[in-house]
């Protein structure tokens, strides 16, 4: 999630590591259970309940926080409501951290911050007094991983002077780094993924570590970031179904033909693509339909295709889990409210408008990165040190294109068994635009007219519907028998809100009462928002000023 202040980690933080001192994830315990079944307690771990957003633990001024992890945004901010934090300062300096679904507005306060082991003895951060469009129920605030280019250091910098904004304000990230130079600076990433059988994931958060088994991404190529601002480095190809799909040229300077530079965001759950490269992955899949309303692409739940990008030379297969999210949807069926299952493409249309931001031509998120370990390194980057060296990633593939087909049959049966029967993507479209019409109707069309099946469509639509409608509760609290209600799990989308506002991560906001917006997993699709940042100042990697970049 790329903030609007410009990705910039919050001021300078001493990595005083504490050793000894455990920390502890919300209820999970303290460390972190490798796949390998070792426990890490060096692993600050990060962990999911839904798959689209990613939290760990930091302790600030005493008090507990779960916080996103970002590696698309740079500042740390947190809504302290009700929390005696011990702060180390405070001033009267107001910034804004603006995303393309929200923004979190306040003043920039001092106070002690552990991440794991490490101490960051007065780490700046924005204390949120007022936040808008943001869900509060999974995670405290945001705390950025990528570069000192954000609203935090900018406005210290422009109150104080640089020299306080390079020791005050960094970012927590190249704060740590900063003030302990023999500590590695790197930190690794690898993302879970919920299943059926457990509903919550933990990965991989190590910072000046690598986790066992994946010591090998030390020693795999280095990808240089290209622009100032971002995790951003250059993407060789996409391939799908074993043909390589054609990017336009580049907008970032320097960047070879027939290649294009990916952002790499945690805080971006679906990755958004020029719109003939979503069409690419998805146009071939059976079945398939773009829905112009949801602005997304609608697919069977049991498809799906064989997608990999190459970095670096390196191919990484995206697994096919992560190509579709499946959703509970209340659709109106001859006038009645009638729960039935779709299923989302996960890559999504690129809508940022490119005279906004710079820096970048993809967002790689979370769809993505659970196909990879990744780690994030700063070389001898230090502008404090005047030391301009290149950052870079390493990456290994974690998805085996040998398993992965039969983990997505297993997995995809288990999580449709707990799910209102799946519908064809055709009918999805054909009764949300049914829905549609009746809504503007109302006042003068019978109800239960749009969606009549004696109406329109082939046989075997009609067949298909008339099973639905044996085999489909109206009552979405009503049990499949098992005891346990899958609307008590799931709950209801509204399959026209699926798509764009997705994609964006805009909250869905001012729908009606029932559209609950809950997916798989008590997943709420829309319950936040997927960050990547506006920016708002500092640095063109090709004018020398930047523009702003977006959620």
């Amino acid at each position: 999630m790329v903030p609007s202040s410009l990705l910039k980690f919050a001021p300078l933080v001493t990595a005083g590591a504490a050793l000894g001192q455990s920390f502890s994830f919300k209820a999970h315990g303290t460390g972190y259970k490798s796949a390998y079944g070792s426990l890490a307690p060096d692993n600050v771990g990060v962990s999911t309940s839904n798959d689209l957003l990613y939290t760990v633990e930091i302790t600030l001024g005493g008090q507990n926080f779960t916080v996103q992890l970002d590696t698309g945004s740079s500042d740390l901010w947190l809504n302290t409501a009700g929390r005696a934090v011990q702060l180390t300062n405070a001033t009267d300096l107001a910034a804004e951290e603006a995303y393309g679904s929200g923004q979190a507005a306040g003043s920039i306060a001092f106070a002690e911050l552990r991440i794991g082991d490490f101490t960051l003895p007065s780490q700046a951060f924005l204390n949120a007094t007022a936040i808008q469009d943001m869900d509060l129920s999974e995670m405290d605030g945001i705390m950025g991983m990528a570069f000192d280019v954000a609203s935090i250091y900018g406005t210290v910098q422009k109150a104080w002077g640089t020299a306080a904004a390079d020791a005050l304000a960094r970012a927590p990230m190249t704060a740590l780094f900063a003030q302990d130079p023999a500590l590695p600076d790197f930190f690794d990433v690898q993302l879970g993924r919920t299943t059926e059988l457990d509903d919550v994931a933990d990965g991989t958060f190590l910072i000046s570590a690598h986790a066992a088994g994946f010591e090998d991404v030390a020693d795999a190529p280095r990808l240089p970031r290209v622009a100032p601002e971002h995790w951003g480095v250059v993407l060789d190809a996409m391939v799908v179904d074993g043909e390589s799909f054609a990017f336009n040229a580049s907008r970032i300077k320097g960047v070879p033909a027939g290649k294009v530079v990916a952002v790499l965001d945690t805080g971006f759950s679906f990755p958004p693509l020029p719109a003939p490269a979503v069409d690419a992955i998805y146009g071939g899949i059976p079945g398939a339909v773009y829905d112009e309303s949801s602005a997304a692409w609608l697919v069977p739940c049991n498809g799906s295709t064989n997608l990999t990008f190459v970095f670096g030379g390196q191919e990484f297969p995206v697994h096919p889990l992560d190509l579709t999210f499946p959703v509970a949807v209340t659709l109106p069926v001859n006038g009645v409210d009638t729960n039935v299952t779709a299923c989302l493409g996960t890559y999504q249309y690129l809508t940022l408008d490119p005279s906004s931001f710079v820096g970048f031509d993809i967002i790689l998120g979370d769809a993505f990165l659970r196909s990879v370990y990744a780690s994030f390194n700063y070389g001898d980057w230090d502008p404090t040190q005047n030391t301009d060296g290149t950052p870079y990633v390493q990456m290994l593939a974690t998805t085996d294109p040998a398993t992965m087909w039969d983990e997505f049959q297993t997995e995809r049966a288990a999580t449709l068994a707990q799910l209102p029967p799946a519908l064809d993507p055709s009918l999805l479209v054909q009764y949300e635009q049914q829905a549609a019409a009746a809504s503007s109707t109302q006042s003068t069309a019978d109800p239960s007219s749009p969606t009549d099946s004696s109406s329109g469509g082939t046989q075997g639509e009609h067949d298909e519907l008339a099973k639905l409608e044996g085999a489909v509760s109206s009552d979405p609290s009503s049990g499949d028998g098992s005891g346990d209600s899958w609307g008590k799990k799931y709950g209801t989308l509204a399959l026209g809100l699926l798509g764009a506002n997705l994609l964006v991560g805009v909250v869905l906001l001012g729908v009606t009462v029932t559209m609950c917006v809950r997916g798989m997993k008590g997943r709420s699709a829309g319950s936040r928002y997927t960050p990547v940042r506006f920016k708002d100042g500092g640095e063109d990697y090709e004018r020398g000023a930047m523009g702003r970049y977006s959620d």
